[in-house]
């Protein structure tokens, strides 16, 4: 709660913001609104994983979940560990703003931050990474069809960085391992995978002490000139371009 007060009193909206780009994202992209066709179909699939009571065996590859044993509901883990709301919006905003032709996703659970990315950009190809076999398959079954663009991919991070061909990415969500050692060995990893301008969103910055003092380091880390905290995520980007600059923005 005390974290929840300290980002309240320090988060500015587009007027205390005077990056060019960062006024551009408040004004701009945080503003866009899913479709109604999207809208219809996410509301249909949030209400068949509120009532989904299969249960699968979930193999966690990172710091496991604080709320939950290794068996779990798919709507158990739907309450836990989805995006939702305006977290899920601002995958769809990202995705739609920056026009995207190559996303990675690290942490594919069960696609919900896939579908998001997906149709707010529907042409761009993404890779998504999943450690998990059955979640995996359950994020699968989301797209019936509409996944010709989407790449499933059940592998450990590491293993993925070893073993998949490089690209350079624009967008990348890192939504998987929770802590914050194995974090910052992930973005050194994604070093050759992204550009000048590939827009990094971190999920759950605050859920451990590790988490949250890995991001502060990141938040001072020379090369990264631009960072946004926006409480349960960042972004992050080299953009060399610009003057270093941290932003506490208010969604």
């Amino acid at each position: 709660m005390l974290e929840y007060i300290k980002y309240r009193w320090n988060a500015k909206g587009r007027h205390g913001t005077h990056s060019p780009f960062v006024y551009r994202l408040v004004d701009e992209c945080f503003q866009i609104k899913p479709t109604e066709a999207f809208e219809q179909i996410r509301q249909n699939l949030f209400r068949e994983f509120r009532k989904n009571e299969k249960s699968i065996a979930v193999t966690d590859l990172g710091a496991g979940s604080k709320k939950m044993s290794s068996q779990r509901k798919v709507s158990s883990i739907f309450k836990n560990s989805s995006s939702k709301g305006k977290y899920a919006d601002l995958l769809y905003q990202l995705s739609h703003f920056t026009s995207p032709q190559h996303i990675l996703e690290m942490g594919t659970s069960l696609g919900v931050g896939t579908m998001h990315m997906h149709f707010g950009y529907p042409q761009a190809e993404i890779d998504t990474v999943e450690g998990c076999a059955k979640t995996m398959e359950v994020a699968k079954e989301n797209f019936k069809g509409d996944a010709e663009k989407v790449h499933f991919i059940q592998s450990d991070f590491n293993s993925f960085f070893n073993d998949s061909p490089r690209k350079k990415y624009d967008l990348v969500f890192v939504d998987g391992h929770h802590d914050g050692e194995a974090l910052m060995r992930y973005l050194e990893l994604l070093t050759d995978r992204i550009h000048e301008e590939t827009i990094i969103i971190l999920d759950d910055i605050r859920w451990s002490d590790s988490m949250y003092d890995a991001w502060k380091k990141i938040m001072n880390n020379p090369k990264y000139h631009l960072s946004i905290d926006l409480f349960r995520m960042g972004i992050i980007s080299l953009r060399p371009g610009q003057e270093k600059e941290h932003f506490t923005i208010k969604l």
